[in-house]
Protein backbone atom coordinates (compact mmCIF):
# COMPACT_ATOMS: atom_id res chain seq x y z
CA UNK A 1 0.00 0.00 0.00
CA UNK A 2 1.96 3.45 -1.01
CA UNK A 3 0.90 6.50 1.10
CA UNK A 4 1.01 9.86 -0.03
CA UNK A 5 0.73 13.05 0.89
CA UNK A 6 -3.11 14.70 0.88
CA UNK A 7 -3.68 17.66 -0.73
CA UNK A 8 -5.56 20.29 0.44
CA UNK A 9 -8.74 19.84 -1.45
CA UNK A 10 -8.64 16.25 0.16
CA UNK A 11 -8.68 17.90 3.73
CA UNK A 12 -11.49 19.67 2.48
CA UNK A 13 -13.35 16.94 1.14
CA UNK A 14 -12.29 15.05 4.30
CA UNK A 15 -13.47 17.30 7.36
CA UNK A 16 -16.65 18.50 4.54
CA UNK A 17 -17.88 15.14 3.98
CA UNK A 18 -16.42 12.36 6.11
CA UNK A 19 -15.22 13.26 9.49
CA UNK A 20 -17.58 12.79 12.15
CA UNK A 21 -17.64 13.66 16.03
CA UNK A 22 -19.02 9.97 16.63
CA UNK A 23 -15.67 9.23 15.98
CA UNK A 24 -14.00 11.08 18.75
CA UNK A 25 -12.97 8.34 21.83
CA UNK A 26 -15.15 8.82 25.24
CA UNK A 27 -12.31 9.80 27.35
CA UNK A 28 -11.76 13.15 24.76
CA UNK A 29 -15.48 13.61 24.17
CA UNK A 30 -16.10 14.06 27.49
CA UNK A 31 -13.01 16.05 28.70
CA UNK A 32 -13.11 18.16 25.52
CA UNK A 33 -13.40 21.58 27.05
CA UNK A 34 -10.53 20.79 29.48
CA UNK A 35 -7.64 20.27 26.74
CA UNK A 36 -5.40 22.06 24.63
CA UNK A 37 -5.86 21.69 21.05
CA UNK A 38 -2.97 22.41 18.64
CA UNK A 39 -3.10 22.62 15.03
CA UNK A 40 -0.74 22.26 12.08
CA UNK A 41 -2.45 24.27 9.24
CA UNK A 42 0.31 23.77 6.12
CA UNK A 43 2.35 20.83 6.98
CA UNK A 44 5.30 22.41 8.45
CA UNK A 45 4.37 21.45 12.37
CA UNK A 46 2.08 21.91 14.66
CA UNK A 47 2.60 25.69 15.69
CA UNK A 48 -0.90 26.88 16.06
CA UNK A 49 -1.47 26.31 20.03
CA UNK A 50 -3.43 27.08 23.06
CA UNK A 51 -6.91 26.74 21.37
CA UNK A 52 -9.65 25.50 23.51
CA UNK A 53 -13.03 24.39 22.42
CA UNK A 54 -16.01 24.33 24.59
CA UNK A 55 -18.56 21.92 22.65
CA UNK A 56 -17.58 19.54 20.03
CA UNK A 57 -20.05 21.71 17.24
CA UNK A 58 -17.51 24.70 17.53
CA UNK A 59 -14.44 22.19 16.93
CA UNK A 60 -16.22 20.59 14.24
CA UNK A 61 -16.66 24.15 12.77
CA UNK A 62 -13.30 24.84 13.21
CA UNK A 63 -12.27 21.67 11.16
CA UNK A 64 -14.65 22.39 8.36
CA UNK A 65 -13.17 25.91 8.23
CA UNK A 66 -9.59 25.61 7.87
CA UNK A 67 -9.23 21.56 7.05
CA UNK A 68 -5.89 21.76 8.74
CA UNK A 69 -2.45 19.52 7.59
CA UNK A 70 -2.79 17.64 11.09
CA UNK A 71 -4.83 17.89 14.62
CA UNK A 72 -3.76 17.47 18.10
CA UNK A 73 -4.70 17.49 21.35
CA UNK A 74 -3.03 17.30 24.49
CA UNK A 75 -2.57 14.00 27.18
CA UNK A 76 -3.39 16.66 29.92
CA UNK A 77 -6.30 18.15 30.89
CA UNK A 78 -6.00 22.01 33.01
CA UNK A 79 -8.48 24.71 33.93
CA UNK A 80 -7.26 26.98 31.34
CA UNK A 81 -6.04 24.78 28.25
CA UNK A 82 -6.48 28.39 25.87
CA UNK A 83 -3.24 29.83 28.24
CA UNK A 84 -2.35 26.15 29.29
CA UNK A 85 -2.82 26.72 32.94
CA UNK A 86 -3.97 24.84 36.24
CA UNK A 87 -2.61 21.80 35.34
CA UNK A 88 -5.43 18.85 36.55
CA UNK A 89 -3.66 15.70 35.65
CA UNK A 90 -2.59 13.67 32.29
CA UNK A 91 -2.73 10.36 30.27
CA UNK A 92 0.08 8.34 30.20
CA UNK A 93 0.95 8.01 26.80
CA UNK A 94 3.17 5.57 24.49
CA UNK A 95 4.22 6.34 20.86
CA UNK A 96 4.96 3.33 19.27
CA UNK A 97 6.12 4.76 16.07
CA UNK A 98 6.60 2.42 12.73
CA UNK A 99 9.16 4.56 11.16
CA UNK A 100 11.33 4.69 14.43
CA UNK A 101 11.60 0.77 15.35
CA UNK A 102 14.93 0.26 16.05
CA UNK A 103 14.79 -3.41 14.37
CA UNK A 104 12.61 -3.78 11.21
CA UNK A 105 12.22 -7.16 9.43
CA UNK A 106 11.39 -5.05 6.28
CA UNK A 107 13.10 -3.13 4.00
CA UNK A 108 12.14 0.06 4.51
CA UNK A 109 14.98 2.81 5.23
CA UNK A 110 14.95 5.22 7.86
CA UNK A 111 11.66 7.37 8.52
CA UNK A 112 9.70 5.27 5.63
CA UNK A 113 6.96 2.94 6.82
CA UNK A 114 5.41 -0.42 5.30
CA UNK A 115 2.25 -2.33 6.32
CA UNK A 116 5.12 -5.02 7.82
CA UNK A 117 6.31 -2.35 9.92
CA UNK A 118 3.16 -1.37 10.95
CA UNK A 119 2.23 -4.51 11.76
CA UNK A 120 5.64 -4.79 14.12
CA UNK A 121 4.21 -1.79 15.98
CA UNK A 122 0.74 -3.11 15.91
CA UNK A 123 2.65 -6.09 18.37
CA UNK A 124 4.85 -4.00 20.49
CA UNK A 125 1.91 -1.54 21.43
CA UNK A 126 -0.32 -4.83 22.38
CA UNK A 127 3.30 -6.51 23.91
CA UNK A 128 3.75 -3.00 26.21
CA UNK A 129 -0.22 -3.10 27.12
CA UNK A 130 -0.35 -6.38 28.41
CA UNK A 131 2.43 -5.65 30.43
CA UNK A 132 0.60 -3.05 32.27
CA UNK A 133 -2.58 -4.84 32.77
CA UNK A 134 -1.27 -7.91 33.77
CA UNK A 135 2.31 -6.08 36.14
CA UNK A 136 1.40 -2.73 36.40
CA UNK A 137 -3.05 -3.72 36.98
CA UNK A 138 -3.92 -0.99 34.82
CA UNK A 139 -7.20 -0.85 33.22
CA UNK A 140 -8.23 1.96 31.20
CA UNK A 141 -6.21 1.49 28.47
CA UNK A 142 -6.97 2.23 24.71
CA UNK A 143 -5.58 2.13 21.35
CA UNK A 144 -5.26 4.68 18.57
CA UNK A 145 -3.56 4.42 15.05
CA UNK A 146 -1.40 7.63 14.72
CA UNK A 147 -1.44 7.23 10.64
CA UNK A 148 2.63 5.96 11.12
CA UNK A 149 2.29 3.94 14.22
CA UNK A 150 -0.24 3.24 16.85
CA UNK A 151 -0.17 5.53 20.72
CA UNK A 152 -1.26 3.43 23.92
CA UNK A 153 -3.45 6.52 26.40
CA UNK A 154 -3.79 5.47 29.99
CA UNK A 155 -6.22 6.76 31.93
CA UNK A 156 -6.60 4.70 35.09
CA UNK A 157 -6.57 7.85 37.86
CA UNK A 158 -3.70 6.38 39.90
CA UNK A 159 -1.43 6.95 36.66
CA UNK A 160 -2.87 10.09 35.70
CA UNK A 161 -1.56 12.45 38.77
CA UNK A 162 1.82 10.60 38.30
CA UNK A 163 5.32 12.98 37.94
CA UNK A 164 7.22 12.45 35.19
CA UNK A 165 10.20 10.81 37.62
CA UNK A 166 6.87 7.89 38.15
CA UNK A 167 5.99 8.08 34.48
CA UNK A 168 9.98 7.61 33.59
CA UNK A 169 10.07 4.08 36.12
CA UNK A 170 6.94 2.82 33.91
CA UNK A 171 8.63 3.17 30.20
CA UNK A 172 11.72 2.11 31.66
CA UNK A 173 10.06 -1.03 33.19
CA UNK A 174 7.71 -1.62 30.19
CA UNK A 175 10.13 -1.34 27.53
CA UNK A 176 12.72 -3.01 29.58
CA UNK A 177 14.71 -0.10 28.79
CA UNK A 178 17.18 -0.19 32.05
CA UNK A 179 19.11 -2.58 33.01
CA UNK A 180 17.81 -3.83 36.82
CA UNK A 181 19.83 -2.19 40.05
CA UNK A 182 21.89 -4.89 41.95
CA UNK A 183 18.41 -3.94 45.05
CA UNK A 184 15.94 -5.46 42.33
CA UNK A 185 17.83 -7.94 41.49
CA UNK A 186 17.64 -9.81 44.83
CA UNK A 187 14.61 -12.52 43.27
CA UNK A 188 16.61 -12.50 39.82
CA UNK A 189 15.56 -10.51 36.74
CA UNK A 190 12.17 -9.78 36.16
CA UNK A 191 10.18 -11.66 33.51
CA UNK A 192 9.28 -8.39 31.62
CA UNK A 193 13.36 -7.36 31.12
CA UNK A 194 13.74 -11.06 30.20
CA UNK A 195 10.93 -11.25 27.50
CA UNK A 196 12.35 -7.49 26.15
CA UNK A 197 15.86 -8.81 25.99
CA UNK A 198 14.89 -12.44 24.59
CA UNK A 199 12.95 -10.15 21.61
CA UNK A 200 15.16 -7.54 20.64
CA UNK A 201 18.74 -10.29 20.71
CA UNK A 202 15.90 -12.37 18.41
CA UNK A 203 16.13 -9.46 15.93
CA UNK A 204 19.60 -9.23 15.56
CA UNK A 205 21.94 -10.24 12.74
CA UNK A 206 25.88 -10.23 12.10
CA UNK A 207 25.31 -6.20 10.83
CA UNK A 208 22.93 -4.97 13.75
CA UNK A 209 25.44 -6.83 16.41
CA UNK A 210 28.35 -4.97 14.77
CA UNK A 211 27.65 -2.06 15.64
CA UNK A 212 27.81 -3.00 19.22
CA UNK A 213 30.94 -1.38 21.50
CA UNK A 214 33.48 -4.29 21.94
CA UNK A 215 32.42 -6.48 20.39
CA UNK A 216 34.70 -8.01 17.68
CA UNK A 217 33.48 -10.10 14.95
CA UNK A 218 34.46 -13.66 16.42
CA UNK A 219 32.50 -12.80 19.65
CA UNK A 220 29.58 -11.72 17.24
CA UNK A 221 29.67 -15.31 15.33
CA UNK A 222 29.85 -17.16 18.64
CA UNK A 223 26.71 -16.04 19.75
CA UNK A 224 24.71 -15.66 16.31
CA UNK A 225 26.19 -19.73 15.88
CA UNK A 226 24.47 -20.50 19.70
CA UNK A 227 21.30 -17.90 19.08
CA UNK A 228 19.11 -20.43 20.38
CA UNK A 229 20.85 -21.62 23.44
CA UNK A 230 21.73 -17.74 23.93
CA UNK A 231 17.86 -17.29 23.78
CA UNK A 232 16.85 -19.64 26.03
CA UNK A 233 19.24 -18.61 28.34
CA UNK A 234 17.98 -15.24 28.88
CA UNK A 235 14.39 -15.93 28.66
CA UNK A 236 15.72 -18.00 31.81
CA UNK A 237 17.49 -15.38 33.30
CA UNK A 238 20.57 -17.00 33.30
CA UNK A 239 22.50 -14.36 31.80
CA UNK A 240 25.95 -15.51 33.25
CA UNK A 241 25.46 -18.47 30.22
CA UNK A 242 25.22 -16.07 28.16
CA UNK A 243 28.73 -14.45 28.53
CA UNK A 244 30.11 -17.82 28.50
CA UNK A 245 28.46 -18.81 25.04
CA UNK A 246 30.03 -15.81 23.66
CA UNK A 247 33.37 -15.72 25.51
CA UNK A 248 32.31 -12.47 26.87
CA UNK A 249 34.70 -10.93 29.88
CA UNK A 250 33.05 -8.93 31.84
CA UNK A 251 32.99 -5.19 30.39
CA UNK A 252 32.20 -6.74 26.96
CA UNK A 253 29.26 -8.10 28.54
CA UNK A 254 28.27 -5.03 30.09
CA UNK A 255 28.75 -3.41 26.93
CA UNK A 256 26.55 -5.98 24.87
CA UNK A 257 23.58 -5.56 27.72
CA UNK A 258 23.86 -1.91 27.59
CA UNK A 259 23.65 -2.24 23.66
CA UNK A 260 20.65 -4.82 23.79
CA UNK A 261 18.96 -2.21 26.37
CA UNK A 262 19.09 1.08 24.39
CA UNK A 263 17.48 -0.59 21.28
CA UNK A 264 14.68 -1.83 24.03
CA UNK A 265 13.92 1.88 24.70
CA UNK A 266 14.21 3.24 21.06
CA UNK A 267 10.72 0.71 20.29
CA UNK A 268 8.62 3.95 22.01
CA UNK A 269 9.64 7.68 22.47
CA UNK A 270 10.32 7.83 26.21
CA UNK A 271 9.94 11.32 25.73
CA UNK A 272 6.50 11.32 25.06
CA UNK A 273 5.59 9.20 27.64
CA UNK A 274 6.94 11.51 30.63
CA UNK A 275 5.67 15.18 29.05
CA UNK A 276 2.77 15.85 31.10
CA UNK A 277 1.74 18.24 28.45
CA UNK A 278 2.45 16.74 25.05
CA UNK A 279 -0.29 17.04 22.55
CA UNK A 280 -1.09 13.67 20.26
CA UNK A 281 -3.04 13.49 17.03
CA UNK A 282 -6.39 12.99 17.44
CA UNK A 283 -8.19 10.41 16.97
CA UNK A 284 -10.33 10.82 14.30
CA UNK A 285 -8.63 13.45 12.07
CA UNK A 286 -6.26 13.26 9.27
CA UNK A 287 -2.73 12.61 9.13
CA UNK A 288 -2.11 14.19 5.36
CA UNK A 289 1.21 13.04 5.21
CA UNK A 290 0.25 10.16 4.24
CA UNK A 291 -3.45 10.19 3.75
CA UNK A 292 -4.63 7.72 6.59
CA UNK A 293 -7.14 8.32 9.50
CA UNK A 294 -6.04 8.61 13.01
CA UNK A 295 -8.47 6.07 14.32
CA UNK A 296 -9.32 4.69 18.13
CA UNK A 297 -8.77 1.34 17.63
CA UNK A 298 -11.10 -1.47 19.51
CA UNK A 299 -9.68 -4.13 18.49
CA UNK A 300 -5.66 -4.85 17.89
CA UNK A 301 -6.01 -8.12 16.70
CA UNK A 302 -7.76 -7.79 14.12
CA UNK A 303 -7.06 -3.62 13.16
CA UNK A 304 -6.03 -3.62 9.26
CA UNK A 305 -4.73 -0.32 7.64
CA UNK A 306 -7.73 -0.29 4.99
CA UNK A 307 -10.06 0.92 8.13
CA UNK A 308 -7.80 3.61 8.37
CA UNK A 309 -8.43 4.52 4.77
CA UNK A 310 -10.59 7.74 4.13
CA UNK A 311 -12.66 7.64 1.14
CA UNK A 312 -10.95 10.03 -0.91
CA UNK A 313 -7.93 7.77 -1.35
CA UNK A 314 -10.04 4.96 -2.96
CA UNK A 315 -11.45 7.78 -5.39
CA UNK A 316 -8.04 8.87 -6.01
CA UNK A 317 -6.58 5.46 -7.05
CA UNK A 318 -9.67 4.37 -9.02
Amino acid sequence: MKMHEATPEERKQFYSEEWNKRELPDFILHTLSLREFGFDLDGTGPSHRYNQFMTVEKLMEYLQNRAPYSVFASVALYDQPSMRKGWLKSELAFDIDAKDLPLKSCGCTSGKVCERCIDEARRIAIEFADTMRTDLGLRNIVFSYSGRGFHIRVTDDTIMTLEQTERTQVVEYVTGGVIPTDVTMALGYSQVFRERLARTFKGLDEQRLSKARGLRKSIIQKLLAEKERALEAIRGGKLDELSTLGGLGPKTFRQFLDFLVRLNSEYTDGKVTIDTKRILRLPSSLHSGVSMKCMLVRDMERFKLEDALPKFVSERES
